[in-house]
């Protein structure tokens, strides 16, 4: 069921995901802005679900969406937004020439943990935060047998702000130290599936009418 380079390539979060990690942050702030509000779209390339064997699963693609409240927002940390849809192409592959689905339960949560002005990857900007309430059910099949289990948790996530007036801010999911938790697995082909997971997925974000990527600022 997996390759044993990987074993979990999918969520994507994912995101799915706005949540954010910052070099020289002060203290976390207590109130957030956000422009544009309103309905937003998310899209990555390859995702990567790896368990702590070393097993992944991977799917080419993921899409999301979701809503960002108007602002300001209040609190340390804060709510910045909710996944409402997210999805992962299918099938995602995986070790022993295995086969994924990936089916999710929303709502997701984008929360904000500290900001830093001035950094990411444009320089504009960088929210460090968490994607929590993640629910997904992992289905597949390989020469090992059919395998379903659970993934809940959350993961660790830094939003970069867009250039100026750009569509090109992403959400990262990648690193962090936050694990996700595997269970109920049912099947054969379980066998080599670990107990935890971490995910990989580069969203980048729009808004949903005007086509440009949400600036955050703390």
């Amino acid at each position: 069921m997996f390759k044993r380079t990987g074993f979990l390539t999918a969520i994507g979060a994912a995101a799915a995901s706005v949540v954010l990690a910052a070099p020289s942050a002060v203290a976390a702030p207590t109130s957030w802005t956000i422009s544009p509000t309103g309905d937003f779209n998310g899209t990555a390339g390859v995702t990567v679900l790896t368990d702590n064997n070393g097993n992944k699963i991977q799917c080419a693609t993921s899409a999301a969406s979701g809503n960002a409240p108007t602002s300001p927002v209040a609190g340390s940390p804060a709510k910045l937004a909710s996944i409402s849809a997210i999805s992962f192409n299918s099938p995602c592959t995986g070790p022993f020439s295995s086969t994924w689905t990936v089916s999710t339960t929303p709502s997701w949560e984008i929360w904000g943990l500290d900001y830093a002005a001035g950094a990411g990857t444009n320089s504009t900007g960088q929210t460090t935060g968490e994607i929590r309430a993640i629910k997904a059910k992992v289905t597949g099949s390989s020469i090992l047998g059919p395998c379903t289990f659970d993934v809940t948790g959350k993961v660790a996530a830094k939003y970069n702000n867009p250039s100026a007036g750009g569509s090109n801010g992403t959400l990262n999911t990648a690193g962090g130290g936050l694990t996700l938790a595997i269970a109920n697995k049912v099947g054969g082909g379980c066998g080599i599936v670990g107990t935890t997971a971490g995910f990989q997925g580069l969203y980048t974000i729009v808004n949903g009418t005007s086509g440009q990527s949400p600036v955050i600022s703390g």
